[in-house]
């Protein structure tokens, strides 16, 4: 009798485990926290609305948990880099997104990070005799690599003030460090480099800027991109990001000073003064857009691609484009 009662209880206890597991596994579990890929996020400050986001905690208050962000090493690296991420979204240029579509890879842009080449500059030496874009007709202009953002940026500036692209020689030197040594022993006459390696690098006691943030060109250096998978299945969680990262431009827009002190140990070790400084002039440039695709910033990147041989056919920019994740007053 007394071992029936034995089973009995053990029987229960087992009974109860089970329901136990059963109810835990029943349970919803919080969504585990993620990371979104941006092109050069610690090198370039096209992706500082996402260090202000989760600094100021706009992805959980929209419903998302981004925690972190990993550095994209640039062009299709990045591209490729966001497909294959758990997530499904991140920042590229919008070069590397409309090449990976024209190429058959499923994802969209569905927002603009920011609108303009403001986070570079065009250089020269300071005791050079050029003193304008104008000026680099028959000189010799440094780019890491043929169809770089480099090389899209003296196209797009000459044609901005009215020069054949072509009457400027783009001399290919491998990478950022080797446009500068070029320049400095006076193998090339300009180049462009971004605004915090200018500033790292001696600012303008050691080169003369002849085309700063507000005059570049509008030619978006950041685009938001999502796979099929993620605007399918978790349609919720995209619109989120998205709605994060505006409120974020939002304010680095309201309260510039305060959003630098967030970036600070973002752009470390470029020091707070410069990291002010260089927020102000994006601010001034208006160069972070709140998502909104606008279409002729897109298609002078398709007209910049032809021109530096990274298309060579006209392409449907509607049908590589999805607005509708964005919030409702930015999908027009």
């Amino acid at each position: 009798m007394l071992q029936h009662k034995k089973s009995a209880i053990i029987l229960a206890k087992i009974a109860l485990a089970g329901c136990v597991s059963a109810a835990c596994l029943a349970m919803p579990r919080p969504a585990a926290a993620e990371d979104i890929l941006v092109t050069q996020y610690k090198a370039d400050p096209t992706g500082a609305p996402y260090g202000v986001a989760i600094s100021k905690g706009y992805f959980k208050k929209a419903g998302v948990d981004i925690t972190g962000v990993i550095s994209g090493e640039g062009g299709g690296t990045s591209v490729r880099g966001v497909i294959a991420s758990e997530l499904g979204y991140g920042e590229t240029s919008p070069a590397a997104a409309i090449a990976a579509i024209n190429e058959g890879q499923d994802i969209k842009i569905v927002d603009i990070g920011s609108r303009s080449l403001a986070d570079n500059v065009i250089i020269v030496l300071p005791d050079s005799p050029i003193k304008s874009v104008k000026d680099l007709k028959g000189k010799k202009f440094g780019i890491s690599n043929p169809k770089s953002l480099g090389e899209m940026t003296i196209v797009a500036a000459a044609e901005k003030v009215g020069l054949n692209p072509n009457d400027v020689q783009r001399v290919a030197l491998g990478n950022l460090a080797g446009d500068l040594t070029a320049l400095e022993n006076h193998v090339v006459d300009a180049t462009t480099i971004p605004g915090i390696l200018f500033m790292m690098r001696g600012g303008e006691s050691k080169y003369r800027v002849i085309m700063g943030p507000k005059e570049l060109p509008d030619l978006p250096p950041g685009a938001g991109i999502a796979t099929t998978a993620l605007m399918k299945n978790h349609p919720d969680k995209l619109r989120a990001i998205l709605a994060a990262r505006r409120e974020a431009v939002q304010f680095i827009y309201n309260h510039t000073a305060e959003a630098s002190k967030i970036l600070e140990s973002i752009y470390a070790p470029l020091p707070p003064k410069d990291v002010d400084t260089m927020m102000q002039q994006l601010v001034e440039a208006k160069f972070y857009s709140e998502g909104r695709i606008e279409m002729p910033l897109l298609e002078t990147t398709e007209s910049t691609m032809k021109f530096v041989g990274m298309l060579d056919h006209d392409v449907d920019l509607s049908k590589m484009i999805d607005p509708s994740f964005l919030p409702s007053d930015l999908q027009k």
